[in-house]
């Protein structure tokens, strides 16, 4: 989040420290800002992008908050410096109080560059979206005064994958023009894996059981680990699973690029994409020969430098490649992997341990707060309309947000009883709560990723839409490598009609959990060695180009 203001003083400490600072210089900028604060006065400005410096060091979203909170002592009526509290205070959690401060920035300036991007994924994650019209309104206005959005909850609000490359492009970080021609072949192939999210997190739910499966004969994995988390049993096993693991979560973004030139590795993947707790300016400076987006973010980077995204035929059919920055390499079957390897739900737990009802039909929704938005809300009351003997299980993020989604309830004529709240729970109970319902449904622009999986793993079909942009076919994807494609339909209207069908259909329901009951290790989605072996065919080809560029 950087916001250019024009200055009246003179002061070339602070001008050399922005530069740093633009040029990811992070810890050298820190000390010539402070400097300038010293020397050439105190000034909202020099706090403001003092609070950027040190927000951009991994760890000290704390101290962020505290200069960014200077700042805005120094310019208390100022509605940029009011709308960079409120994001400093969502990066460091404070999601309620984030949102408080972006509305206060909003009614100073309701064109806000910095809060109208943001709170409308706050809005969302406390179910507190505006109406459809309304939001697409607000979209709009974001994107034709060339604002960017946070990509997560730009693929919620619009299924237009121009739309995503053009957002991306405006945030992907300046190239810094270098380039790393092949390193002399060694004996294995050298992939770096490149996350912040080395822990209890859906990456390595996904991942984990893959990354067993590597043919160690073949190549070497090397993990960059930005944020770790000693206590997960996830960093422990990627520690144990690295030929060389290397934690850079105090290094700058060029220091992590050359540390990874250094290993001489041949083919970096990005396992994060442009999302919480990334850098991707590692890859602008390119960190290897070959570099690839994989698995993290459901879009193109955007990136000059970023070679090659890992996609298939579903989710991006190649007339589809002109949305996207990178080249597109297409698995087999599904882009996703699965462990088989993973917990199974218990068969004897029981709906009533979570407040679910024997005699009713249950949907779910399971999803993330953000992805759901008025359009998916205003489906699922009337399929609950249309069936009367049925549920709702109802996510409702890390806290309780049930009096708001009660209340939307409510006014679209549903009895709010009908909805049953959740929240998050560790990922076993995640998957024993999930084998008690009936039928996921899904979310539209962005569907359910992770979630699908979980949920088919756990014996329960979902029911997707097969929209445009990659992150709105994912579960298609997956349905298909379950050979479950009848359960993506192509419209609205489809969804509502095959929902309700369902919900009065017990034999079909029966039909479709037991083909994931007594297929699930034969199913395409979930052979985990199969999928290895095809993404390992996939990193050989890319390094082959590589060296043939040589």
């Amino acid at each position: 989040m950087t916001i250019a203001f024009p200055k009246s003083f003179d002061s070339p400490m602070y001008d050399r420290a922005v530069l740093l600072m633009r040029n990811g210089e992070f810890p050298q900028a820190e000390t010539v800002m402070r400097s300038s604060i010293e020397r050439e006065g105190e000034t909202a400005l020099s706090y403001h992008y003092l609070a950027e410096i040190v927000a951009s060091q991994s760890g000290r979203i704390q101290d962020a908050i505290k200069l960014q909170t200077k700042a805005l002592s120094l310019a208390p009526t100022n509605s940029v410096f009011i709308a960079a509290l409120g994001s400093r205070l969502k990066d460091g959690g404070f999601d309620r109080d984030a949102l408080k401060m972006l509305e206060a920035a909003l009614s100073v300036d309701p064109n806000n560059p910095i809060a109208l991007p943001l709170i409308m994924r706050l809005r969302r994650q406390f179910l507190s979206w505006e109406d459809k019209k309304q939001e697409e309104s607000t979209i709009q206005r974001i994107l034709q005064n060339d604002h960017t959005f946070d990509p997560l909850a730009l693929l919620a609000y619009t299924d237009d994958p121009q739309v995503q490359l053009n957002n991306a492009y405006a945030r992907a970080p300046r190239s810094a023009g270098n380039s790393v021609p092949p390193h002399p072949p060694g004996e294995k192939i050298r992939v770096g894996y490149f996350s912040s999210d080395f822990h209890e997190h859906a990456t390595m739910h996904l991942f984990e059981g893959a990354l067993k499966a590597h043919d160690r004969d073949l190549f070497q994995f090397f993990v960059y680990d930005i944020k770790p988390r000693e206590q997960s049993r996830q960093y422990r096993f990627i520690k144990e699973f690295a030929d060389l693991y290397r934690d850079v979560s105090r290094l700058t973004a060029q220091e992590i690029a050359r540390l990874a030139i250094e290993d001489k590795v041949d083919i970096a993947v990005d396992l994060k994409g442009d999302t919480t707790d990334a850098k991707q300016e590692i890859f602008a400076f390119r960190a290897a020969p070959a570099q690839v987006s994989f698995l993290g973010f459901p879009g193109t980077s955007g990136m000059a430098e970023m070679d090659y995204m890992i996609a298939d035929n579903i989710t991006v059919p190649k007339e589809d490649d002109q949305f996207y920055s990178e080249d597109i390499v297409r698995m087999p079957t599904c882009y996703q992997p699965n462990s088989n390897c993973r917990y199974l739900p218990k068969p004897e737990n029981s709906r009533s341990r979570y407040g679910l009802p024997d005699d009713k039909f249950v949907f779910a929704n399971l999803n993330n707060t953000y992805k759901v938005g008025p359009r998916e809300f205003a489906a699922w009351m009337k399929i609950l309309k249309r069936a009367p003997d049925s549920v709702l299980l109802f996510y409702t993020g890390m806290e309780d947000n049930s009096a708001a989604i009660f209340e939307k309830a409510r006014a679209l004529g549903v009895n709010p009883e009908r909805i049953i709240p959740c929240t998050v729970v560790p990922q076993a109970e995640h998957l024993d709560r999930i084998a008690q319902v009936d039928l996921c449904l899904d979310c539209f622009s962005y569907n359910a990723h992770t979630t699908a999986s979980d949920a088919l793993w756990a014996g329960v079909p979902i029911l997707t839409i097969y929209g445009k942009q990659f992150s709105a076919r994912v579960a298609t994807s997956i349905l298909n490598a379950a050979n479950l494609a009848e359960l993506s339909v192509t419209s609205e209207k489809h969804f509502i009609d095959k929902a309700v069908s369902l919900a009065k259909d017990p034999e079909e329901m029966r039909r479709l959990k037991r083909h994931l009951d007594e297929n699930r290790y034969a199913l395409p989605l979930f052979d985990t060695k199969s999928w290895a072996k095809d993404f390992e065919e996939v990193l050989r080809a890319i390094y082959k180009t590589s060296q043939n560029k040589a």
